[in-house]
């Protein structure tokens, strides 16, 4: 599935977060409620609107799945 059909699996508060794409966003939900997607589409959304260099782009997770998803 690409950007545009996992962005249409994203909520309201989710897609908010997802177009923000200036400055930092930070997300606290809890475990199963989507927070890599969310992290995995803003990055991308920010890549494919600004001229932003990937290396630049800071994405952190606190697990090794989580990790592998992204």
């Amino acid at each position: 599935m690409g950007y545009d059909g996992e962005y249409q699996h994203l909520n309201k508060a989710q897609r908010q977060a997802v177009e923000a794409i200036e400055g930092p966003v930070l997300v606290g939900a809890g475990p199963g409620t989507g927070k890599t997607q969310l992290r995995s589409r803003r990055g991308a959304k920010i890549l494919r609107q600004t001229d932003t260099d990937a290396r630049s782009i800071l994405c952190l997770t606190f697990t090794n799945k989580a990790a592998l998803n992204m």
